[in-house]
Formats: structure tokens, C-alpha cells, sequence
């Protein structure tokens, strides 16, 4: 085990929160970067040491990466595509001039090279810079996350009115994977220098069609629970009011790119292979979320 100082970037989100938890639990130094001090003093009371920064704002990373040995990347998730670049070479620069021995990233969500889907271009080109910086990394991307299913715009459904409504054809298979279990995946990356230049897709151990899920929500809400199929364009239009024409575009054309693919499975036998991670099935992960209140654990 590497035993240097890793720094988080999103350590209090979703994605980064985990990544931050396994570490201190793991008895390693951490740094963990926040737009926000005041959402990481739980994280400085475990131990770590908190840095301000802001991706938007180069000269605040340099200060983030003095001293550090290792970087857990992860990008915040939105639809401006330059700025989604511009934050992702911002944190390559800064870890390059800081002399960083390794870096892991997330994509935080699907890549596919070669398509005409700008959230999957923003995102190579951001892996593309990575791998030509000359920093020793490895890239991860992972599938949807079961986090999803806890979104203002899923749960309300799920739990009111017993329907999983997602744009995915009801026979479509798909590896869903928790944050968790992805943290679990860049944690031990971390000591993976061996793997160096390699990319990794991240789903979990199971492929599951939407009326599969639906047959497992009913099993922990003791209810019936069905599953709706979305159909992308309708979902585009649903989206267009809430969050602008551009970004629902942008959001239906992944769908759109994932359904076209006929299969949204991820094979995890070569990645089981290199990292000791425990899977975490999506009945594992239900039970451990209290769908009444909202409230989560790992």
C-alpha cells in the first residue's frame, strides 16, 4: 500500500464522499478538496486535512496539490462542455507541476470514443489530455449508479406510486453500480502504479433488465412496483422545461447512444481479476437505504 498523501477532489459529493470515507477507514492520509470548508469539517475531524479550491480557478489548485502524492479525480457532472475540459485540465496541469506520482479518474459516468455525443467527446477529450500529460494514471468509467434511483425526479415514484419510470426499454440490460462500490474500485487503484495507461469500465456484478429492478423494489418496499420505460424523446421533453432544450438534448442523445448499443452490460471478469473489490448487488444496496425517509448508508 502506497502510503503517501491522496487528495479527493468533490470530497463532500456523491461520488467523492466515499473515496474519502474507504481512505481515512484504511488509516491513509487524505486531502480533501471542497469548494466549501464548512461541508468538510466532518472529514477534518476524522483526520484529513481540508483544502479550498476551485476548479474553475487554477492558481487554488496549485496550493490543493502541494505536497500530495496521489489525486482521486472526479469531475462535477454538468451539460457546459468547455468548462467540463477546461476543469479537467486545470486538475491534470496542477498535478503535473506538483510532481504527483499517480492519479486515478472517474469519468463519472459512460465513455464511449468516436461517437458524435458531445458528453462523451467533453469527457475523452479530458481522458486524452490525462493520458498525453505525462502523470502515471488510470482511468475508470462507470456505468449508471444506483444513486440515480434516489433522485427527486425517481424515488417520488418508486415510493408513492410503486413505478420505476427511466428511459431504458423495460428487457434492456444494465450494470448498474454504486458510488460505493466505484470508490472501492479508485481506492485500490491508488496501488495499481503496474496499471498505469489502462482504462477500466465499472459496472456491477449483476446486468439487470427494468423489470428485474422493479421485482427487487417490491421485495424490500413489501409492494408492487412496476417499471415504466421512458421513451427518450419523451424524456428529452421532460427534461427541456426543467433544466433547458441543450441539456435535455444532450442527456437523450446518451440514452439514445446506450440504447442503439443493444446492450448496456458491463463484463467485470478482467477488472475482479486485477482489484480485490467486493461487488455490491443492487438488492445489497436497497436494503441498505431507508426509502421512506430518503436517508442512506455506504
Amino acid at each position: 500500500m502506497h502510503q503517501g498523501k491522496v487528495l479527493v477532489y468533490g470530497a463532500t459529493g456523491a461520488q467523492g464522499s466515499p473515496v474519502v470515507e474507504q481512505l481515512l477507514d484504511a488509516g491513509r492520509s487524505v486531502r480533501a478538496l471542497t469548494r466549501d470548508a464548512g461541508r468538510a469539517q466532518h472529514w477534518a475531524a476524522r483526520g484529513a486535512e481540508v483544502a479550498v479550491a476551485d476548479l474553475g480557478r487554477p492558481e487554488t489548485l496549485e496550493a490543493a496539490n502541494e505536497g500530495v502524492d496521489l489525486v482521486v479525480l472526479q469531475l462535477p457532472l454538468q451539460y457546459d462542455f468547455a468548462l467540463h475540459e477546461a476543469y479537467g485540465r486545470n486538475a491534470v496541469d496542477a498535478a503535473r507541476a506538483a510532481g504527483v506520482e499517480f492519479m486515478v479518474f472517474n469519468t463519472s459516468a459512460h465513455v464511449f470514443p468516436d461517437t458524435d455525443v458531445h458528453a462523451y467527446q467533453a469527457r475523452q477529450d479530458v481522458v486524452d489530455y490525462l493520458q498525453a500529460s505525462g502523470v502515471a494514471s488510470i482511468v475508470l468509467r462507470p456505468t449508471f449508479y444506483m444513486e440515480i434511483f434516489l433522485g427527486p425526479w425517481i424515488r417520488p415514484g418508486i415510493v408513492e406510486n410503486g413505478v420505476v419510470a427511466f428511459p431504458l426499454p423495460a428487457d434492456f440490460p444494465m450494470s448498474w453500480v454504486s458510488a460505493w462500490e466505484t470508490a472501492a474500485y479508485a481506492v485500490a487503484a491508488l496501488d495499481r502504479p503496474d496499471l498505469a495507461g489502462r482504462t477500466f469500465d465499472i459496472g456491477g456484478p449483476q446486468a439487470l433488465t427494468g423489470d428485474e429492478i422493479a421485482r427487487q423494489f417490491s421485495e424490500i418496499l413489501q409492494t408492487s412496483v412496476s417499471y415504466v420505460p421512458i421513451a427518450p424523446d419523451d424524456y428529452e421533453r421532460a427534461l427541456a422545461p426543467v433544466f433547458g432544450p441543450t441539456v435535455a438534448f444532450e442527456v437523450a442523445s446518451q440514452v439514445r447512444y446506450i440504447i442503439g448499443r443493444g446492450d448496456g452490460s458491463v463484463d467485470m471478469r478482467e477488472i475482479a481479476a486485477e482489484f480485490s473489490v467486493e461487488p455490491a448487488t443492487l438488492q445489497h444496496w436497497l436494503r441498505i437505504h431507508d426509502w421512506r425517509r430518503g436517508s442512506a448508508g455506504p
